[in-house]
């Protein structure tokens, strides 16, 4: 059996760096993939998904830093859990997140320092 997710897109807003209650640092990003396919009439569509993504441990380091519009690149396992309210209304729903496992820059950095890309980081 087998569980690996790669994803290349950009971020759609700034790192978000968090607690967790067993006072471990984790950061979350939101990351925005893209498809594009001609329909019947010869049009081109194009489709956006987003992904949340959890960064953990050594590799949270290296996603604080990643900014708004960077492309990236992760590799990570597709984690479900369940949800029982949105918006106030409470029903039984199940939540698609992404845990990197590695994570890497793709686009330039906007500072003047650059640290690691924190490849094969866990």
């Amino acid at each position: 059996m087998f569980n690996k997710v790669i994803l290349i897109g950009r971020l759609g807003q700034n790192a978000e760096a968090k607690t967790a209650q067993n006072n471990k640092e984790y950061v979350v990003l939101n990351i925005a993939t893209q498809e594009s396919w001609k329909n019947d009439k010869g049009d081109y569509e194009t489709r956006t998904e987003w992904h949340r993504v959890f960064a953990w441990r050594n590799l949270s380091k290296f996603a604080k830093t990643l900014q708004k519009g960077q492309l990236v690149t992760l590799e990570g396992i597709l984690r479900y859990r369940e949800g029982d309210e949105v918006k106030g209304t409470t029903f039984k729903h199940r939540i698609a997140e992404v845990h990197a496992t590695s994570l890497k820059r793709l686009s330039k950095v906007e500072a003047a320092d650059d640290p690691s890309d924190g490849a094969g980081d866990e």
